[in-house]
């Protein structure tokens, strides 16, 4: 990321607009837009829109349950306090496209300030350094989620117990936390894809990273979507724990660390073979066995539903404070109903495992690359046979003529 400068003459810097210039100052012009966002909220006229923008919407509030041995006539202080829960909506959307902006920025700070400080000491070619710099920014990323995630899935118990990723389907309701991680979640995929651009990625490295940018969002996307929000955050983890071993070893080989860097390709090898078969199964017991339970009590709720009158709507709509959580209608009962039927949860499943095995065949092409390529680096040294000299101990022409002319004088003299 550089400044953005005037150029003094026609060889000073790229013309203004140009794709070189947009290359070079992406970030300076990203940040100027998100700085104009931000200075949406100080107008009254533009601050609802710029906070529909910037922050977290669908706020509600959640009535806490009635606690054993307290009831209407209890003291207050000992109640507990209501809660703020947030739901789904479009604005979501909005959301996750300024999370995206933001996103370029983080990833352009990031490069500037330590992976072009560090490279440059390394002297890479352009190949390894492109390597180098997609390693790095994913190693930051990855060990922020898990931070963030392991400490979601230890507080709620998704951990210990798997039965809660199913149970009380639909997830309509989220914590602050757990909405604003998926958010983000999206909005790093898609910023990866104009980051192709600002990197000037080649031809032949689009076609992979293509592939795990668009397969993690339509993933991540497709269980916020379909509120399978924890299973997401549980898979999330398995896959980024493997994936931040091994783009954390790779950068300790760029580095020389070669002994700590081959340990942990070995410990990655075998962790990824355990990741992939755990989430198999998580998912298979989750979206066939969990869903598949739910999906008959969430019929029996919708006939119940169908023979009761619609309860009446109250006046007023204001969005920006926080309105008490409502019970899901007819309709979106009937929704996930049809999220939870046979033919959507095999669909999911047929996905996820086609996803697997192609993930399972880069890692085996992948091993074989390897073992090919330190075959042909280190070929076996040649065996030599006992009797024969080496040539290199030879005399050569000159000195054996010396040595004859020595011999034939030696013999006049006597």
């Amino acid at each position: 990321m550089q400044r953005l400068r005037r150029p003094h003459s026609k060889g000073d810097g790229p013309p203004v607009f140009s794709h070189e210039f947009v290359i070079q100052n992406h970030a300076d012009i990203i940040s100027c837009v998100c700085m104009v966002i931000f200075m949406g909220l100080i107008p009254q006229i533009t601050h609802a829109l710029a906070s529909s923008i910037i922050f977290v919407q669908y706020n509600v509030t959640v009535e806490p349950k009635d606690p054993e041995g307290l009831g209407s006539s209890a003291r207050t202080d000992l109640k507990p306090l209501p809660e703020t829960m947030y739901q789904h909506g479009w604005k979501d959307l909005v959301n996750v496209v300024f999370y995206c902006m933001v996103w370029i920025i983080i990833h352009a700070l990031i490069q500037e300030y330590i992976w072009e400080r560090t490279v440059k000491r390394l002297r890479l070619s352009k190949v390894k350094t492109g390597k180098y710099y997609d390693s790095g920014c994913l190693v930051v990323f990855y060990l922020m989620c898990l931070i963030w995630g392991v400490d979601f899935v230890i507080k709620e118990g998704y951990l210990w117990n798997w039965s809660l990723l199913w149970e009380d389907y639909p997830h309509t309701l989220m914590r602050l936390s757990l909405k604003f991680f998926m958010l983000n979640q999206m909005a790093f995929w898609l910023h990866c894809y104009p980051e192709l651009y600002f990197m000037k990625a080649k031809k032949d490295e689009m076609y992979s990273k293509l592939v795990l940018y668009t397969s993690s969002l339509l993933i991540i996307g497709g269980a916020y979507f379909m509120r399978l929000q924890q299973l997401a955050v549980l898979l999330v983890i398995l896959h980024y724990s493997v994936e931040f071993l091994f783009h954390a070893s790779r950068l300790l080989h760029y580095h020389g660390k070669d002994d700590i860097a081959i340990t942990g390709f070995k410990v990655w090898q075998v962790l990824f073979v355990l990741v992939r078969v755990v989430t198999v199964f998580v998912s298979v017991l989750t979206m066939w066995y969990g869903l598949g339970k739910v999906h008959d009590k969430l019929v029996t709720q919708l006939q119940g539903m169908e023979d009761l009158p619609p309860p009446p709507e109250e006046p007023g709509d204001n969005e920006t404070t926080p309105t008490l959580a409502a019970t899901p209608t007819a309709a979106e009962i009937a929704t996930y109903v049809q999220f939870t039927d046979w033919m959507y949860r095999l669909a999911g499943l047929v996905f996820l495992l086609a996803l697997q095995l192609w993930v399972g065949w880069t890692f085996l092409s992948y091993q074989l690359e390897r073992t090919a390529a330190d075959k042909t680096k280190s070929p076996e040294p040649a065996v030599k046979k006992p009797g024969k000299k080496s040539d290199s101990k030879k005399p050569d022409g000159k000195k054996a003529a010396s040595k004859k002319n020595n011999k034939t004088s030696k013999e006049k003299t006597s």
